[in-house]
């Protein structure tokens, strides 16, 4: 790839006659896609969170022409920058997918190694320490962001419409 292809991709995003709404539609069908590809079985501690809002949030001012200075000088706030350009934030997107997987595997018959996984329960202890962060823990987050309840979301997840409507 040469500098020019370079910076005709680098300046896609500050391109004028554009629409806001093409540039929503292929940051949404390619970025966001690729960024969070496999986010299914991520365990996303507080820091990785914030890594990927910080890359939602520079590719949405991006997408507007505004830039760190506009921001702060003229106090423009994320939230107004994702409403104008009709944007979620990334973590609608991750847990949107999450959920989708969960209830997939919810779905699933007893005896399918992903079904097992799931609501399997380890009985020998840990040796000292503890994981990072835990699938369980992870599932536990999407589940509250998108308001389900913990204990009743296997039942709620078997209805594929209602699952999909959550």
């Amino acid at each position: 790839v040469g500098r020019s292809e370079l910076a005709a991709a680098a300046s896609l995003g500050h391109a004028r006659q554009i629409s806001p709404r093409a540039k929503r539609e292929a940051y949404v069908a390619l970025a966001v896609s690729i960024l969070i590809y496999g986010c299914e079985c991520w365990c996303l501690t507080e820091k990785l969170w914030a890594k990927l809002r910080k890359f939602h949030r520079s590719c949405a001012r991006a997408m507007c022409r505004i830039t760190k200075w506009h921001t702060e000088k003229c106090r423009i706030s994320t939230a107004s920058v994702l409403q104008t350009l009709r944007l979620r934030s990334i973590r609608t997107y991750v847990v949107r997918r999450q959920l989708q997987w969960a209830g997939h595997v919810a779905r699933m018959e007893q005896f399918r190694l992903p079904r097992k996984f799931l609501t399997s329960w380890c009985y020998q202890a840990r040796s000292c320490g503890r994981p990072e962060f835990a699938y369980g823990e992870g599932l536990d987050a999407a589940l509250r962001f998108a308001n389900v309840d913990k204990k009743t979301w296997m039942s709620t997840a078997q209805d594929k419409a209602t699952w999909k409507d959550i």
